[in-house]
């Protein structure tokens, strides 16, 4: 494969300038039933963001989404809380912010993901896209 010219390769940076690749994880082992998938979980950096998940299973299971402030948890279902077929690929958006408030000195939020049904986690991509990429 030929390499990008330099105006292609500005314009892929300039394409890419508001979206940032928060965790990427290929054949994850089976985490066990409503376990997080992400180790410390994962914090987005402005006060106002979309969280991008893209994501495939090899078992049917619902997906869920996590959030917390240190002291208070909530799990979330994607999908209308319906399971993902096995072996298709899902891509979900939602908002997200850095803490509680949305202001400074709120709680700082961390998300995570979880399945309901174990399994391995064929493809798990999480991005945060800001701006007018949204």
């Amino acid at each position: 494969m030929g390499q990008l010219n330099v105006a292609s390769q500005e314009y892929a940076r300039a394409a890419n300038a508001g979206c940032s690749a928060k965790y990427t994880g290929f054949n994850i082992s089976a985490p066990g039933a409503n376990t997080d998938i992400i180790s410390g979980g994962i914090t987005f950096s402005p006060s106002a963001s979309v969280c991008r998940v893209t994501v495939a299973l090899t078992t049917s299971s619902v997906f869920n989404v996590e959030c917390s402030d240190g002291s208070t948890t909530h799990v979330w279902g994607l999908n209308a809380s319906g399971a993902l077929n096995a072996a298709d690929l899902y891509t979900f958006s939602f908002a997200v912010r850095k803490n509680s408030t949305g202001l400074e000195g709120g709680a700082d939020l961390t998300y995570n993901f979880q399945v309901e049904t174990d399994g391995v986690i064929e493809l798990l991509l999480v991005e945060e896209v800001v701006g007018p990429v949204v």
